[in-house]
This record gives C-alpha cells, sequence and structure tokens, in this order.
C-alpha cells in the first residue's frame, strides 16, 4: 500500500515531464507488485486541472480526471473532518503548502509511504522518490 503524490500521476500522463518515464516505470512496478494505491479525494481534482492547464486544452484534463476515478488500484479518501485534522496538524509540523499536507495526512492515517518527487514533503514530511522506492525494493 502507498500514499501517491499528485505529482506522481502529472508526469505520468505528461511526456514532456521530465520525470515522466521515471513515474511510468515506477507505476508500472508497483503494478506488476500488485500493491494499491491511495491518495486525498481530490487527486483527479489536482491532476486534471494540472494537465489541462498545461496542455492548454480542457478535454485533456477530463480524460485524465476520468481515468484516474476509474483507475482499479487507486482508493481515494474522503476529506472528512478527522482526515482535515490530521493534514492541518500535519501541514503546521513540516511547514507544508495545504495540498501538500493532505497527501501527508493520507500516509499517516493509514499507514502507508508517501511518494513524491517533491523536495519539501521528501525532506520535511518523510516522503520518498519513485526511484528511492524502487531502489528499495526491487
Amino acid at each position: 500500500m502507498l500514499t501517491l503524490d499528485a505529482n506522481i500521476w502529472v508526469a505520468a500522463f505528461d511526456p514532456r515531464d521530465r520525470f515522466h518515464a521515471r513515474s511510468v516505470a515506477f507505476l508500472r512496478a508497483v503494478a506488476q507488485k500488485g500493491l494499491d494505491l491511495h491518495g486525498p479525494a481530490f487527486v483527479p481534482l489536482e491532476v486534471a486541472c494540472a494537465l489541462a492547464r498545461r496542455a492548454g486544452d480542457s478535454a485533456v484534463g477530463t480524460v485524465v480526471g476520468e481515468r484516474l476515478r476509474a483507475h482499479p488500484a487507486l482508493a481515494l479518501h474522503r476529506l472528512d473532518e478527522r482526515f482535515l485534522e490530521t493534514a492541518r496538524e500535519l501541514g503546521i509540523q513540516f511547514l507544508l503548502r495545504g495540498g501538500d499536507a493532505l497527501y501527508a495526512a493520507t500516509a499517516k492515517l493509514l499507514e502507508a509511504p508517501l511518494i513524491s518527487w517533491d523536495d519539501e514533503l521528501v525532506e520535511r514530511a518523510k516522503a520518498v522518490t519513485p526511484d528511492t522506492w524502487l531502489t528499495a525494493h526491487a
């Protein structure tokens, strides 16, 4: 079980992203291992908007959002009061942006490692990069 930051999905869907190939390889590896993937409920929103904006095409966002919502290994978690309180506490403790605190809260509540390309999450919230995770679980 892993918690994935939106930047993994964004990179995997965008062939121009500098982390594209490594994100695709990571997602293939975790799929081969049959691991469950988790994220806060707003993952499809965040990823769809980021990709539509990059592409300058709302249709791209629509397709990506639908694909993520239908992803068989991805569980999305509601932002209920307990979840938001945990995110607030972690965001303040680790000096995170609000969205990043939601990923940290998902990881903490599920006890599922947080995987991210974001240096702040790696340095402050004990996330690991996909490369680091793959090396440790090869």
